[in-house]
């Protein structure tokens, strides 16, 4: 099995395994996501209808305002969280999400950034990734 790794800058630390969920659009979670089910609702995403419960959730940047924090910590108290969270440039409302999931659920969800573009051509929605601090391998 070929292997491709990178390292990132880590923002929020742990380890995770999902399936990738790629979106190459900016993401929020609020309004974006339904935290009762985990589904992308935002019909402006190019993932919308996907899930990203479990999934390692894949986009270049965050958009909207810091309640997506609110709606992300929501989505982990209902069990539909994704497993980690990889960007291109920091999603500060990902990092705080994050942060209060450990805090006030003890769920540690790792956050990611600084990849370069081009991990985005090596990837699709099929792909297992892997997580271990500032490691992320994909396999292929």
């Amino acid at each position: 099995m070929n292997r491709s790794s990178f390292r990132g800058r880590l923002l929020v630390g742990g380890a995770a395994n999902g399936t990738a969920l790629v979106s190459k659009r900016a993401f929020t979670f609020a309004h974006g996501v339904d935290p009762e089910s985990g589904d992308v609702t935002d019909i402006r995403s190019d993932i919308e209808g996907e899930n990203v419960r479990g999934r390692v959730l894949f986009y270049p940047y965050g958009k909207g305002s810091t309640t997506a924090s609110a709606w992300f910590l929501e989505t982990v108290r209902c069990g539909n969280a994704p497993a980690a969270i990889v960007t291109t440039g920091p999603d500060l409302s990902a990092v705080i999400g994050s942060v209060l999931a450990r805090v006030v659920y003890g769920k540690t969800i790792p956050v990611l950034s600084s990849f370069p573009e081009g991990l985005y051509s090596k990837l699709d929605n099929q792909k297992e990734v892997a997580i271990e601090g500032e490691e992320l391998t994909i396999s292929n």
